[in-house]
């Protein structure tokens, strides 16, 4: 349980006995036990996948196929794994709880994915292909049940281990790793296995023998005897914990000094926020992504320093130690921006799936910031918080997978019923009501919402009855029209610079969406937007022309031809560091002009060319010499 001997000598994982006190004896007949429950698995998925090429019997039910489908997968290993380590009765307890949870989910799955009675032509047609050809479940109830139990059967088997209900943070620790490690095992087992399978089937192959060929690509062989390695491999690696200990103590070793290479960028990230401000994290747009995946590093490369607690008496290596500290308080900041980030677009736009999932996400994320920043900063040589805070982040992390996978939080549920809010309550016009996203991400919630919709006769939704109808017969996401967007309401989201002037005659009521042009600043085209407008005077110009900054579009240049008619005249690409002196410049009028084939804006020495609509990026680059001719 320790990285270094010198570090953790007094810790209780160091005791070679105490290893053995969560490994409890192992019975000779448990390895057969494992074995036939592996066989049983493998020969009840070969039945199911039987069933699904045959297009009969349970296939032609996806409420009982695709759940007894789950349950073949996950609760023969969860069985293999807690035999021996759980008592029969607790054991049988446990199978029978993970079968009701997995069902129900697997259920309610199905039932979330069904809106074909509500779909026509093209889409209903491509719906039933897609539901009769599948026979998994959702990669999300997948990958989030992989994780979910994986998680649960660690906590069951050392709670087991202990005997109550909350066992010790080494019991987690140590079980939580062999159980990760079996399954590593397991798995490098297994894919050896038909390496070595495939070799003799090639070999027989050159002397023509094709038996082992043909009987390797059978299902009926291939599947019970994958699901036999894997069991048998779990069984292995079960009877030998000093081997995995020993692995796990070299991993942590090596891994550890990941740390401080992760603090000081991570730091040195934060610490350049203060110089660059914030705005160039929020135009990246995935931003809180970023910072949560940050924040997830950090917790996994603290807890391989800390492993199952520092020690209480040795000499800890101060460096690591500071590190690790160092580690515990940075994620609060960060987990801090991905808040105000995720705020900010819930705010301008309201919540859909993927912003759910992230709210969901900064839950978890928020009790290890917490948690962590308190270990941190207490006078604690040990850190004793981050131990009980990653027991409670474990069990918040399984009900928010519990939430998120059936009707308590589906993010699909909420968003639809969030964006119905918003176009109901105006802050969405019916114009740029989000149909697809309806269609193809709000499952049946979203589905079932077009449909009624459609039939709605309020005359505020006229504009989004016949787009629900053309969504319900579109098979795919990308087969829409682009949608006609109101007009913008250019008075209200461009500022004029200094404070005081105006907008020139009939700049505010011209409508850029006619304009066939790529750089039309965001701020004309669309309600909310907003900018900052300045009138400059080009050299050898006779009429005054706006220079307009805006947050999503470079700065851009308009001018007017004279009768009413205005065009995007160019825009100047710069980096944010650019964008700030622009403005201070364009505040305190000294922006100069350089004359030339092309426009070119100088703030300071910097010289930025203009780029015409269509030119490409101009680079900074040096060309390359042109090569000798021959």
């Amino acid at each position: 349980m320790t990285t270094d001997s010198t570090v953790h000598t007094s810790e209780p994982g160091n005791d070679p006995s105490h290893e053995r006190d969560i490994q409890p004896a192992t019975p000779p007949a448990s390895g057969a036990v494992r074995m036939a429950i592996g066989l049983a698995q493998g020969l009840a998925l070969y039945l199911l996948y039987s069933s699904w090429t045959a297009k009969d019997g349970l296939a032609m039910q996806p409420m009982l196929f695709k759940p007894l489908l789950l349950l073949a997968l996950f609760v023969p290993l969860a069985a293999i794994s807690g035999l021996v380590h759980m008592r029969p009765r607790k054991l049988l307890l446990w199978v029978l709880a993970l079968t009701a949870l997995i069902a129900a989910l697997g259920v309610y799955d199905v039932w979330r994915s069904d809106f074909g009675q509500w779909l026509t032509g093209d889409a209903l047609a491509k719906w039933r292909t897609g539901w009769d050809s599948s026979w998994g479940a959702s990669p999300l109830l997948v990958g989030l049940l992989t994780v979910g139990l994986f998680i649960a059967q660690s906590m069951a088997l050392a709670a087991s281990a202990d005997g109550r209900w909350i066992a010790s943070y080494h019991s987690y620790f140590a079980l939580a790793w062999k159980l990760l490690l079996q399954i590593a095992f397991a798995t490098l087992f297994t894919l050896l296995l038909w390496v070595v399978l495939y070799t003799g089937a090639t070999l027989f192959v050159l002397v023509k023998l094709d038996f082992l060929h043909k009987l390797i690509s059978k299902a009926w062989f291939n599947m019970p005897v994958s699901a036999l390695a894997f069991s048998t491999a779990l069984h292995l690696t079960d009877v030998k914990p000093v081997i995995i200990s020993s692995v796990r103590k070299l991993l942590l070793a090596v891994l550890s000094w990941l740390l401080p290479l992760a603090v000081v960028i991570i730091a040195g990230f934060l610490a350049g926020l203060l110089f660059t401000s914030l705005q160039p994290l929020w135009e990246t747009r995935n931003a809180s992504k970023v910072l949560l995946g940050t924040t997830a590093l950090l917790v996994l490369l603290a807890n391989m320093v800390y492993q199952d607690g520092l020690p209480a008496t040795g000499a800890p290596r101060r460096f690591i130690t500071l590190c690790l500290r160092l580690a515990c308080v940075l994620p609060l900041p960060l987990v801090a921006l991905a808040v105000y980030a995720l705020g900010l677009r819930v705010a301008q736009y309201g919540w859909t799936v993927e912003r759910i999932t992230g709210a969901l996400t900064i839950v978890v994320a928020a009790i290890y910031a917490l948690g962590y920043a308190a270990a941190g900063l207490r006078r604690d040589p040990r850190l004793g918080l981050v131990a009980p805070t990653n027991v409670a982040a474990s069990f918040a992390i399984l009900a928010v997978f519990v939430a998120v996978l059936s009707p308590l939080a589906d993010p699909a549920r909420i968003a639809v019923a969030d964006q119905l809010a918003r176009l109901k309550n105006g802050k969405t016009e019916a114009g740029n009501f989000d149909v697809r996203f309806m269609r193809f991400e709000g499952q049946r919630y979203g589905v079932q919402a077009l449909v009624e919709l459609g039939n709605d006769k309020d005359e505020r939704f006229a504009a989004v009855r016949e787009r629900a109808g053309q969504a319900l017969a579109k098979a795919y996401r990308w087969d829409f029209a682009p949608v006609e967007e109101p007009k913008a309401d250019i008075a209200a989201n461009v500022r004029m610079h200094p404070e005081g002037r105006a907008l020139p005659p009939g700049f505010a009521d011209f409508d850029w969406r006619h304009v066939q042009s790529g750089m039309v600043p965001s701020c004309l085209r669309r309600k909310g937007e907003s900018c900052d407008a300045y009138l400059v005077r080009l050299p050898g110009e006779k009429r005054e022309q706006i220079l307009l900054l805006g947050e999503h579009n470079p700065p851009t240049l308009l001018a007017e031809n004279g009768q009413a008619d205005w065009r995007v005249e160019g825009f100047f690409p710069m980096d944010q560091s650019c964008r700030a002196l622009l403005r201070q410049a364009a505040e305190e009028n000294r922006l100069q002009w350089q004359p030339s084939r092309q426009s070119e804006l100088r703030i300071g020495e910097m010289a930025l060319p203009m780029t015409k609509p269509g030119s490409g990026i101009p680079t900074c680059k040096a060309p390359e010499p042109a090569a000798p001719q021959r």
